[in-house]
């Protein structure tokens, strides 16, 4: 771990070596008295990408009569939007005016390579550190997937996945943002096949206790969803999904957990049925540092249709998280989040921290509850401010231009779990946990985050701990 911290601190330090001797974009100088009326929207740099895909993103008219504040707002909130696609490297909205009343604006994009054969190399673990510190090989995933991000310039996905490794996973999925002539209806659907030899039937001392079995799988399921989502505007989108799940365990996985699955069968199925909405401000949604989310996630397990063990359990998941600028370079954040489980869930379906969601300095944890509470804080310094740079030995202009940021945060994060059948095995069940800490976050390339932390936590543990996603 102290290698691959120092080695990304060289990383930085090059980077902002090659930062120095960068030039930032000047803005466009314009008269900002009095009112002007947008004439035109012109668009350059969508080679494959349809006009209608991102003037749906524009929050300004043609006809629109806006004094200088308004219009500054509009456009930076329109290039925000733009950008949050995911179907560009960068993207500038600049008004050229054309006399005193009148201007015109100019959206230049840069467009990203959309067809990926892409090789799979990933870790199978809850997160990297958990991974490296046994480095063991048997936890990693490898093959590939093959995708097309734009597929047909209309912002709609392909994917189609060979997994090999801990879990093999054969998968195809295919997403429809823009469904309806408005673009207020998408449509998501997915079929796969997944299986393991070894997983999870419990935890012990905060940590999960395996059941392996090499001579045959130890779990197989299959997965079928299709979801139609409603895009209220520009902020609120309405999603529901149908899922179809079809999983078979080992005879002897019962023995380690009888309640694996629900009516302490070897073979459950059932259909989900999902609900989420949210409202969403952000500015920029890979790294946030303004702006709002707020969002609900309203799940049924078990509709009383396919399911023999009469399952039947409702969950619920809710979070706030809220950014924004306290001075030029310092930005604050924080988010609350939480998870219910209505009714006691089978273990197949119980999740509490340590998964997706956890508290910073407990990445070695499973915390495993019917329900959960999180917040977290980050406090965070701009040491580089978004720079682009040119890569001169990469000929494709697709992926020789990036940028590049860099943050210092200090954080604090708390929790709670409440799981009375976990309780008894588990010290950090039913007990506040807290950490603070300090790190770096690095930005780049094809929305990319890589954050390397030091946390002290609430049981008197230190450690540096290294993610590649964003803390919230």
């Amino acid at each position: 771990m102290k290698h691959f911290f120092l080695t990304f601190l060289t990383a930085v330090w090059v980077c902002c070596a090659v930062l120095l001797h960068g030039q930032s974009v000047s803005a466009v100088q314009l008269d900002t008295l009095g009112k002007k009326v947008i004439t035109d929207i012109l668009i350059e740099g969508n080679k494959l990408t349809k006009p209608r895909i991102i003037l749906r993103e524009v929050t300004l008219n043609l006809g629109d009569s806006l004094y200088w504040g308004n219009l500054k707002a509009g456009i930076e909130q329109s290039q925000n939007n733009v950008m949050n696609l995911g179907l560009f490297n960068f993207v500038k909205i600049e008004p050229v005016q054309t006399d005193n009343e009148h201007i015109i604006l100019l959206i230049s994009l840069q467009e990203r390579w959309y067809i990926y054969p892409v090789p799979i190399l990933e870790i199978a673990q809850t997160n990297f550190n958990t991974w490296w510190e046994t480095k063991e090989l048997r936890w990693l995933n490898y093959g590939v997937y093959v995708s097309h991000q734009n597929f047909r310039g209309r912002n709609e996905k392909i994917k189609f996945t060979a997994r090999f490794g801990y879990t093999k996973k054969f998968s195809a999925s295919y997403s429809i943002p823009n469904l309806n002539q408005k673009q207020t209806l998408s449509l998501y659907t997915s079929a796969g096949y997944l299986e393991n030899e070894e997983i999870t039937y419990n935890t012990f001392s905060n940590e999960r206790l395996f059941f392996d079995n090499s001579e045959d799988k130890a779990r197989k399921y299959y997965q079928f969803k299709v979801g139609l989502g409603y895009r209220e505007n520009i902020f609120v989108k309405h999603y529901a999904e149908l899922s179809y799940f079809d999983a078979t365990v080992r005879d002897s996985v019962l023995i380690l957990q009888p309640d694996y699955f629900s009516g302490g069968l070897t073979h459950t199925k059932f259909l989900r049925a999902t609900y989420v909405i949210d409202y969403d401000t952000r500015d920029y949604k890979r790294y946030p540092l303004n702006g709002v989310l707020v969002y609900g996630t309203f799940q049924q397990n078990g509709l009383g249709l396919v399911n023999r063990e009469g399952l039947n359990l409702f969950t619920t998941q809710v979070g706030y998280n809220h950014h924004h600028k306290l001075s030029d370079r310092f930005y604050f954040a924080h988010a609350l989040s939480g998870k219910v489980n209505w009714s006691t869930p089978p273990y197949y379906l119980t999740q509490g921290l340590g998964y997706g969601d956890l508290v910073r300095g407990y990445e070695f944890y499973i915390i495993d509850g019917t329900r959960w509470g999180l917040l977290q804080t980050n406090l965070k310094f701009e040491i580089l401010k978004p720079k682009s740079i040119t890569i001169p030995f990469i000929p494709n202009e697709k992926f020789n231009k990036t940028f590049v940021a860099l943050y210092a945060n200090a954080f604090f994060d708390s929790g709670y779990v409440y799981g009375k059948e976990f309780e008894q095995n588990n010290s950090l069940v039913n007990q506040y946990i807290y950490s603070f800490g300090l790190g770096l976050d690095l930005v780049t390339y094809y929305d990319k985050v890589m954050r390397v932390e030091g946390s002290l936590n609430g049981e008197g543990q230190y450690g540096v701990y290294v993610a590649f996603k964003q803390s919230f």
